[in-house]
């Protein structure tokens, strides 16, 4: 009776969310198809349930050293014992191999990372976190340990799956990442993956919009997401704006007086990047006089840009701004304005309005880009060496720009290109007084950014 009282109390302090709910073969030779590492001693139900407790203490105060020799053991002999077993052991695996020196060691603990992932399911029913969940952790986890795969396309199945078994209680990490991961996948080969990314995109385009609409916590969450895979989208070549014109042309003049259905073609066509179109004009047009809104006056501010009435164009994006009700929308407006600004060689005004847009959204990478060629176009010192330095802070944007967005990659990539070609020579740097290579240096003027001194390549 004192053994179960004291069982009893050393599990009290983990959730119990079920015992074996998938049935675990039995035997040896079963336990030799589950385990990521070497056998080691086999535990009884009642020792399973005490290093249980004891593994799951030591990864509460991060003794990870400590829980995996407790861990390991209940792995093997009770895979489907608690859920702690796979949420405990992942942070335990990934504890060993970030300490982990060995390359070797680290690619057989990668694996058994991903093994867990498929323990897990194989072992454990989970109402809360079904399978399809746990395929999207195995997915991101896919492309954290193994950055070296471009492709992805593992962690594409696994996402995709996770995706389609979730639907609008999908992660929304996961669903970024699956359009993420098929655009890479579509850019390797454009003809054979151009119809898998427009439907990866469309569907977790549907399911962002799903979460907004039915709010909470992860409302902004979900925005910030789907404006990046818009942008994403946008930035492919997938959209095909001409084809939207053919379908739409006739749609907008028969609702000229249908605000609703005029609203969500003008949504449609900012989605697939198509806002220079004449069919997306007009729709504007119908729009703003009907009901202006921020949607409309920024369609209007558009056209008013093509025709190079900027005075124009910068009044309706400031009604814009006045009735925008969403961070996303007020941060692609500042972007606009901030583009306008560039269009009337105002660099400084473009630089101040693209950096409050990035203050919404600092995953935005058109931001950036804009910023870089803010400062690439700044006039800030007489001396015609140090205003080189304008480059540098302008090459730091690009390849902030790449960091943070991936669509923005290509563009970033020739404009370092371009613009690096700008840097002072190794002569000119080591004989200015004022510049020392590799050592930091602030730009100042409005630009006021501190950089890193470097030459061009030679």
């Amino acid at each position: 009776m004192m053994k179960k009282f004291l069982i009893i109390a050393l599990c009290a302090a983990i959730p119990m969310v079920g015992f074996a709910q998938k049935k675990a073969k039995k035997g040896k030779k079963a336990q030799e198809e589950v385990v990521a590492e070497p056998v080691v001693e086999v535990l009884s139900d009642e020792e399973c349930l005490v290093n249980l407790s004891l593994f799951h203490e030591s990864v509460k105060n991060k003794q990870y050293d400590e829980a995996y020799g407790f861990w390991l053991p209940v792995y093997q002999s009770c895979p489907n014992l608690n859920k702690a077993i796979y949420t405990d052991g992942a942070e335990i695996l990934n504890y060993r191999y970030e300490q982990a020196t060995d390359e070797a060691q680290r690619h057989a603990l990668r694996d058994s990372i991903m093994k867990l992932h498929d323990e897990r399911i194989k072992f454990f029913d989970d109402a809360k976190y079904p399978d399809a969940y746990v395929l999207g952790l195995k997915g991101m986890d896919y492309l954290t340990y193994y950055p070296e795969d471009e492709l992805a396309m593992p962690a594409y199945d696994c996402l995709k799956q996770s995706v389609e078994g979730m639907g609008e209680n999908a992660q929304i990490t996961v669903l970024r990442k699956l359009v993420e991961v098929s655009y890479n996948i579509y850019k390797s080969n454009t003809d054979q993956y151009g119809d898998q990314f427009l439907a990866d995109y469309q569907k977790a385009a549907a399911l962002l919009d799903a979460i907004v609409a039915k709010g909470g916590k992860n409302t902004a969450a979900a925005q910030s997401q789907k404006a990046y895979i818009d942008r994403l989208y946008a930035a492919s070549g997938a959209a095909d704006c001409g084809q939207m014109d053919q379908m739409y042309a006739s749609v907008v003049e028969e609702s000229a007086n249908d605000i609703e259905k005029l609203g969500s073609i003008m949504k449609l066509y900012r989605r697939l990047g198509c806002t220079e179109s004449d069919v997306y004009f007009a729709a504007a047009e119908h729009a703003h006089k009907l009901q202006p809104t921020s949607e409309s006056a920024a369609g209007c501010a558009q056209m008013c840009l093509k025709k190079e009435d900027y005075a124009g164009a910068l009044e309706y994006y400031k009604q814009a701004l006045s009735m925008v009700t969403n961070d996303e929308d007020k941060a692609d407006y500042l972007y606009r304005m901030a583009n306008v600004y560039v269009a009337m060689k105002n660099y400084q005004q473009g630089a101040a309005y693209a950096q409050q847009a990035l203050d919404i959204n600092a995953e935005d990478g058109r931001c950036y880009l804009l910023l870089g060629i803010c400062y690439a176009s700044a006039k800030i010192y007489d001396d015609p060496i140090l205003q080189r330095s304008v480059f540098w802070v302008a090459c730091d944007m690009f390849r902030k720009a790449k960091s943070v967005d991936a669509s923005c990659s290509s563009d970033a990539n020739k404009l370092i290109a371009t613009y690096s070609q700008y840097f002072p020579s190794k002569e000119d740097v080591f004989f200015h007084r004022d510049l020392n290579e590799g050592q930091s240096f602030r730009v100042g003027g409005w630009i006021g950014k501190t950089t890193t001194c470097r030459s061009k390549a030679e």
